[in-house]
């Protein structure tokens, strides 16, 4: 072209587009014209495929006018640095990189639909007052960085839809008053990282999920937002995100090393999304299909809104195995809901470790129909885990133990047709519980019904369900020689207890110093493999609605105890009365006393023997009464025949057979006729013997009235 400079003159003092179809145009003459003085009116530069030799060299300039250098290429790599624009648009450019730190522009940045820039792209401190566009750009880089943009200032939104990036995007501290838009972008930084943004400020949402025009956002490298602070959601609804720099598991880990040793932070290199500490206004969404590879990090993240998971797939470092964890979030408060369940894109699956420890959910957490894969370790480690409303774990297909121990659930704790396989391992071999409650609190029910399946039974020591826990139509253990308890419930606290097993629970079941108002049971729990322990089991009433036979349950509380124990007798005597049944009651206290006796020493025994059947223990007085009157009328018979000498022929009372055996049998008494008839031979034995029966059963009688008025 002749008149170069005359022409530039004249488009820039139009405003209008011109096209220079690959025209060269010389980088110092764009400087000339873009640093001088501008025409009145509106200018503008506007160039389209243009093709600019030399460096373009802005360094610290003052550009008055808008410059839009659309489909344009560039010898060198431009510098910006310092440099101040009004507006700046290099869309569909093709540059070796771009050097902008500290830039200021007054209106947007476009580096998009076709931008595609070879090397660095540094926008170190940059301040956009308006958007800076990526979206459909390409960023290849060198040195492992597609763009640094550290502490950039955006005051509109950042756009980056369907970018793609070879190399490392940096934002670390950056502030973007709008939202950060990376629908659809395509990163891969196999050495490291793909996305940072540490500590990023964005006052509107972060989307990193599907784009209606194209694919869902991918992330060969990590993701990382610790620190990060977002006004609105965080998506990552779809997205497909995973480690290129997960270690070599190597070696087999030495025995009891299998749960996870916590990496530092931002360092681990097993994570694919690092988002610790990081503050959601709105929800956290990781769901609709989205695909993770490696650790998923949210220790100690804020989301003040829900945390989505359905339909998301996590797998941890190591796969489905006990080595690695998929998801953690040690810490992490959610104000909301945690959303798991299938709302139509599938439920929330996790190959891997689940992590909630000293998690707090405002809300509800929902995790039915889940499934949790950590064979042989801790599928669920929510040790100190809160939960305001209910947790549901409804048909959760695990493999793995669900560890919970002092647990806080404001609500139900529902775990419906759940099936819990694999559970973690001790030491010798032996299965750990598959759902461990130890010390739990659960506002109202525990729901362990309708097919639960616990191949490792059920753990729920010392803790306390404020309203039922139920264990209806479950499986309890299923390996005899594998399963120390199918259920540990010692010392568990709860107003109803319903153990109705699908089958015999295979391993003990422990009852010991429970306390329950109501208990509900079956024969099938009675029939568990390694027994039932009842020591100190408290309970106010059986539910009786199967029938009850006393005599049954007498056999099944002996079965249960090995050795003579009172508390199981007087705890079924007890219930019974509650009940109104006294003869039961009465039942079960004569059948303790007979198995107190039935261990004692021989004295024992032969005293417990007399109190049976002479007063059957103080419950049934009538026996005394039944065994004076047959002595008392075989001594009126023998006497009646057998009539004795007066001591004294002038002083004796007249002789009656039948008072004299009376006087004889009944001690203490006298009626006038013991002392003053003179006995031998026979008469003096049976007379002796009827002086010893009736202290004998006045003894038992009164050891029996002492009862009846204890009992009273």
């Amino acid at each position: 072209m002749d008149d170069l400079p005359t022409e530039l003159g004249n488009a820039l003092a139009s405003g209008r587009e011109w096209d220079l179809d690959d025209a060269p145009v010389p980088a110092a003459l764009l400087v000339q014209v873009l640093t001088a003085a501008p025409p009145p009116g509106a200018p503008a530069l506007r160039l389209r495929k243009a093709r600019v030799t030399g460096a373009l060299r802005l360094f610290g300039a003052r550009v008055p006018v808008p410059v839009e250098l659309r489909d344009c290429s560039f010898e060198h790599v431009p510098d910006l640095r310092m440099a101040e624009f009004t507006g700046l648009a290099l869309t569909g450019s093709r540059l070796p990189g771009l050097r902008a730190g500290n830039l200021r522009v007054g209106a947007d940045l476009l580096l998009d639909d076709g931008f595609d820039a070879e090397g660095l792209v540094d926008l170190t401190d940059a301040q956009i007052g308006g958007s800076l566009r990526l979206s459909g750009g390409r960023l290849r880089g060198t040195g492992g960085y597609a763009l640094v943009a550290d502490r950039v200032v955006v005051e509109g939104t950042w756009y980056a839809r369907r970018l793609r990036a070879d190399s490392e995007l940096r934002l670390p501290g950056a502030r973007i008053t709008g939202n950060a838009d990376l629908a659809g972008a395509q990163l891969t930084s196999p050495s490291g990282d793909a996305l940072d943004v540490t500590g990023i400020a964005i006052g509107g949402s972060m989307i990193a999920g599907r784009h209606a025009e194209g694919p869902a956002f991918t992330a060969s490298g990590r993701v990382r937002l610790p620190g990060a602070r977002i006004g609105g959601d965080l998506v990552f609804s779809g997205a497909q995100i995973e480690s290129t720099t997960i270690p070599d598991p190597g070696e087999e880990a030495p025995e009891g090393s299998r749960a996870p040793v916590l990496p530092a932070g931002i360092v681990d290199p097993a994570a694919c999304l690092v988002a610790d500490r990081v503050r959601v206004e709105g929800n956290l969404e990781l769901d609709d299909g989205l695909c993770t590879t490696g650790t998923v990090r949210l220790p100690n993240a804020v989301i003040g809104g829900y945390l989505r998971l359905s339909g998301a797939e996590l797998t941890g470092p190591s796969g489905a195995s006990d080595r690695g964890i998929a998801l953690l979030a040690d810490g992490m408060e959610v104000g909301g809901d945690i959303e798991g369940r299938d709302n139509g894109s599938g439920a929330f699956s996790c190959a891997g470790q689940l992590r909630l420890v000293d998690a707090h959910v405002r809300g509800t957490a929902s995790l039915s129909g889940c499934t949790l894969a950590a064979p042989d370790g801790y599928a669920l480690l929510g040790d100190r885990l809160r939960v305001g409303g209910e947790l549901y774990l409804r048909h959760v297909h695990c493999a793995g133990t669900l560890r919970m121990q002092n647990l806080d659930v404001g609500a139900t704790l529902d775990c419906t047709g759940a099936e819990l396989t694999r559970p973690r391992l001790r030491p010798d071999a032996t299965l750990r519980p598959s759902l461990d409650l130890r010390a739990a609190t659960i506002g109202k029910d525990l729901l362990c019904v309708d097919g639960f399946i616990a191949a490792g039974g059920v753990r729920v020591r010392v803790a306390e369900v404020r309203k039922s826990a139920q264990f209806i139509d479950a499986t309890l253990g299923t390996s005899v020689e594998l399963t120390r308890y199918s259920l540990n419930a010692y010392g568990l606290t709860t107003i109803d207890l319903a153990v109705l097993p699908a089958s015999a629970p295979a391993g003990t079941v422990r009852l010991a110093s429970a306390r329950a108002g109501s208990f509900t049971d079956s024969p099938l729990l009675w029939a568990a493999d390694g027994g039932v322990t009842i020591d100190g089991f408290d309970y106010q009433s059986i539910d009786e609605t199967r029938g009850d036979d006393t005599r049954q349950r007498l056999r099944l509380i002996e079965r249960a105890t090995r050795d003579y124990a009172p508390g199981p007798y007087d705890q079924l005597a007890a219930a019974y009365r509650r009940a109104g049944h006294e003869d039961r009651a009465e039942r079960v206290l004569m059948a303790r006393q007979v198995r107190r006796y039935a261990e004692a020493g021989p004295a024992g025994r032969i005293w417990g023997w007399l109190q049976r059947w002479t007063v059957g223990f103080g419950y049934q007085p009538w026996l005394a009464v039944c065994w004076l009157v047959l002595a008392w009328v075989l001594g009126g018979i023998w006497f009646a025949g057998h009539v004795p000498p007066p001591v004294d022929n002038g002083q004796d009372p007249v002789f009656n057979a039948w008072i004299f055996a009376a006087d004889t049998l009944l001690p203490i008494v006298n009626l006038g006729q013991d002392g003053y008839f003179k006995l031998d031979g026979a008469s003096q034995w049976i007379a002796t013997a009827l002086d010893v029966v009736g202290w004998i059963l006045a003894t038992t009688a009164a050891a029996g009235a002492a009862r009846v008025l204890k009992r009273v």
